[in-house]
Order: C-alpha cells, then structure tokens, then sequence
C-alpha cells in the first residue's frame, strides 16, 4: 500500500550494563531502525534495566551453513593452547613446589 513503510524483522540485543556483553533477547518487526528501537525498549525493556541496545535487521546476519563442518576444521594442529593436560599435572607440580620451598625454608631457619 502506498504511504505505509515496509515492516522488516530486526533482532534485538540488549546490554544490561557497561561491562556486559550484548544478549540477544528475541525479534521485533518495524518500519525503519528508530521504530524498531523504540519497539524493542517498549516490549524487551518493561521491567528490566538496560544501558544500550542494538537492533540489526535479520536479513543483514550472516552464519555459517550447519552443513559446512569443514569451516570450523583446525589447520594446524593447536593442542598447545588448549589447558586440558596441564590443569591435573599442574596441581601435582605445585603441590610438589611449595613443598620444596618449605624444606628450604626450614633449613634457613634455625633455632
């Protein structure tokens, strides 16, 4: 129809402080950004506090394809970075450390 805007679904972040991250919250359909924006304060926001939001059109968000499992597939080998084999062992060696330290400790300190 002529002189209405076209609606377009826009997903809605929320940031609930300055130090967290932005939450998805749901989606809202609205003519143009401000709308969606004021749309989303008035149906996200009633009873909950909030510092920032963002509203991004659906059809702008780009993911990858489930079918893809190639895309997430490592290159090169990066077990290095990943802390699974040092929590256990790390302990151990701490554990053996401060023992240590406190044998040396005592052979210091004398009476």
């Amino acid at each position: 129809m002529a002189g209405y805007p076209e609606f377009q679904v826009y997903e809605v972040f929320v940031q609930s402080t300055q130090l967290s991250p932005h939450t998805w919250v749901g989606s809202i359909d609205a003519g143009s950004p401000e709308d969606a924006l004021i749309l989303a304060r008035e149906t996200f926001l009633r009873r909950e506090k909030a510092v920032s939001i963002w509203v991004v059109p659906a059809d702008q968000i780009h993911g990858t394809d489930y079918e893809d499992p190639d895309f997430f597939a490592q290159e090169t080998d990066k077990a290095y970075r990943l802390t699974s084999g040092y929590t256990a062992d790390n302990a151990r060696r701490w554990r053996k450390y401060k023992r240590e330290l406190l044998d040396i400790e005592k052979d210091f300190v004398k009476d």
